[in-house]
């Protein structure tokens, strides 16, 4: 019986309501107190630096704990590409094959890592990967992590409390500081047997008649990587217990409220918008039409008067890659800054399609000229990065159009496009 029934029940019978509690004590489930002393273990491994057996003992221990976490809960199929993309980066560094990438396929790994705990979780705002990317990335990067950043030593503390919660109750701050004094007198003793040993070389003998091996140093690097790791570990676990814990109800209401305020912004007459989008498409036919002889060179292998290959390739290739990043900017603001919605407008959805292959033409230019290069000269990881670019920007332009003409959601459709081709170049 919920709170309203009961204070209805209540009220025609004249009786006075009961206060109930708001806030539950806190409990946390078994699962959560392995993951909380496990996670120290993973994040002291994690400062050691992600390379060798480390790196896959993290990962490991991450995707294992993630499942722990999330046992029973229904699991979204969009999640097993997440996981799948994790774990190719992973065998990829493990192999040392990510030649692509470089440096930047560990920043690849994080994001992946945490974008399948998310979906695994269920703690997407709308359940699934889509427009609302900028929002479920604050939430998996900073909110859940920071928001229970202490959880994890709340549910350390209720465990260690765990044999003494018959008898006495004993404060949380009791706990720490007994645990804290027994650290120190340890560490205090080590110090003094060493010093011994090091005074008196018969009591050294003495010793190491029971003591095989008396080489105790105090590694500063240790226990420094050791004071880093709390908060590192504090930081993981908030995000996977707290993605875990997270009333999904209230996510999905979230999202919508978010959905809410960005169709509220369309305050500007479509009229100015088809105006603009017009502007935009007579600029860039009259570009091609200028420029048709620089810029469709590549398809007859033929090169403008005084430029070389490399010359011709790399001249305006990063440039028409942020027109098309442009133009998505614009489509983004007329289909959300638009007084009605766009596909009610026939001339400002047929300017849009326009826009789009304009945008899909600049694709093709752009790949033509890269294909001329690395056909005189081969592959390299960056003339690969700049193809996975042109590919991932001419499917967006796809996605974007399909979603104009059908008016069904594309992104996630994009997403895993550009996160699963992301993945398996790292096995070139």
């Amino acid at each position: 019986m919920d709170k309203k029934m009961l204070e209805a029940e209540n009220a025609a019978g004249g009786v006075a309501a009961p206060v109930l509690e708001e806030n539950a004590p806190f409990s946390p489930t078994r699962r959560e107190i392995i993951a909380a002393f496990l996670l120290y273990i993973g994040a002291y491994i994690y400062m050691g630096g992600l390379k060798s057996w480390r790196l896959a003992v993290f990962v490991i221990l991450f995707i294992a704990l993630t499942e722990l976490l999330n046992r029973g809960k229904p699991r979204p199929w969009e999640s097993w590409i997440w996981l799948g993309c994790t774990t190719v980066i992973t065998l990829s560094l493990l192999l040392e094959r990510a030649a692509v990438w470089e440096d930047f396929s560990l920043l690849f790994l994080h994001i992946f890592a945490v974008w399948w705990a998310l979906s695994r979780s269920g703690g997407l705002l709308a359940g699934e990967s889509g427009h609302l990317l900028p929002f479920d990335a604050m939430n998996g990067f900073a909110v859940f992590p920071f928001r229970n950043f202490f959880l994890r030593i709340k549910t350390v503390c209720y465990a260690l409390k765990g044999p003494f919660r018959g008898k006495k109750r004993s404060k949380p701050e009791t706990v720490v500081w007994t645990i804290g004094a027994l650290a120190a007198a340890g560490l205090l003793f080590w110090l003094v047997l060493r010093l011994l040993v090091d005074a008196d070389k018969g009591f050294a003998e003495l010793i190491s008649h029971w003591l095989l091996d008396l080489d105790f140093r105090i590694d500063g690097e240790i226990w420094l990587k050791f004071l880093f790791s709390l908060p590192v570990g504090a930081w993981l676990f908030g995000l996977l217990a707290g993605s875990a814990r997270a009333e999904k109800e209230k996510l999905r209401l979230r999202g919508q409220r978010i959905n809410d305020a960005l169709n509220r912004l369309g305050k500007v007459p479509n009229l100015v918008w088809t105006l603009l989008t017009a502007l935009f498409c007579l600029l860039y036919l009259l570009f091609f039409v200028v420029q048709a002889r620089y810029l469709f060179g590549a398809f007859t292998r033929s090169l403008p008067e005084g430029f070389i290959v490399s010359e011709y390739a790399r001249q305006g290739f990063f440039e028409l890659c942020k027109v098309m990043a442009a133009n998505f900017v614009l489509l983004w603001l007329v289909t959300r800054l638009s007084a009605k919605p766009l596909r009610e407008n026939r001339a400002e959805t047929l300017l849009c399609v326009i826009l789009l292959l304009e945008s899909m033409l600049f694709a093709v230019i752009a790949f033509s000229k890269l294909m001329l290069y690395i056909s005189c000269f081969g592959f390299t990881p960056r003339r690969l990065q700049s193809s996975w670019l042109v590919c991932v920007l001419f499917f967006g332009c796809l996605c974007a159009g399909y979603s104009l003409l059908c008016g069904k959601k594309s992104f996630r459709a994009w997403m895993i496009f550009g996160a699963v081709s992301l993945a398996l170049l790292h096995l070139y």
